[in-house]
């Protein structure tokens, strides 16, 4: 969510061994007491992260904040603000006009989640990496991947192609790996 990845301070981050990290998500629509989950970053996000901490001088504080010309600000960003970095970025990029006026924070949400389900994670990692707590909500994010997941499934039992793929779950504290490894042959 936008608000929880504005909020989101590098005194929370903490080095897992792979060269992931974890931080902690204080707050968010669906925690109204404030308890808090763990995130996990992968060590391509943590290299980004740590490019971009470097080159804004950021030691504590608010991880994304506004920039103005050279000088960073002390003060976190506006959540809208993420939705107009992401129309920016997708606009920079070449996609189409029409593509662009419908991205928000929350179409990244989604399609975190599909890219989640395409890539073997289950619902319940899926939702522990999102924050979600409701597998009704997920489902819906998913339900077309899903489909179009067995469909890909179902035409390789035909062809007896043997499925083994690597699967990281993300997680709070490290990585966990699971082998997903199926022989499927004909009838």
């Amino acid at each position: 969510r936008r608000a929880e990845l504005v909020s989101l301070r590098a005194e929370d981050l903490a080095q897992l061994e792979n060269g992931a990290m974890s931080i902690l998500v204080r707050r968010a629509k669906n925690d109204p007491f404030g308890d808090g989950r763990y995130g996990y970053i992968t060590a391509r996000t943590v290299q980004i992260l740590r490019a971009w901490l470097e080159a804004a001088s950021i030691e504590k504080g608010w991880l994304f904040r506004k920039v103005s010309g050279q000088r960073i600000g002390s003060n976190p960003l506006h959540p809208y603000t993420v939705n107009l970095i992401i129309k920016g970025a997708a606009d920079a990029a070449g996609l189409d006009p029409d593509v662009v006026q419908n991205l928000s924070g929350h179409s990244m949400r989604v399609g975190a989640a599909q890219d989640l389900m395409t890539d073997g994670a289950g619902l319940l990692p899926i939702m522990r990496a999102g924050g979600w707590k409701s597998t009704n909500i997920i489902g819906r994010y998913v339900e077309h991947t899903e489909i179009a997941l067995l469909g890909q499934m179902r035409r390789s039992i035909g062809s007896g192609v043997s499925h083994s793929r690597r699967v990281t779950e993300p997680g709070c504290g490290s990585a966990s790996t699971r082998d997903l490894s199926a022989q499927v042959g004909p009838g």
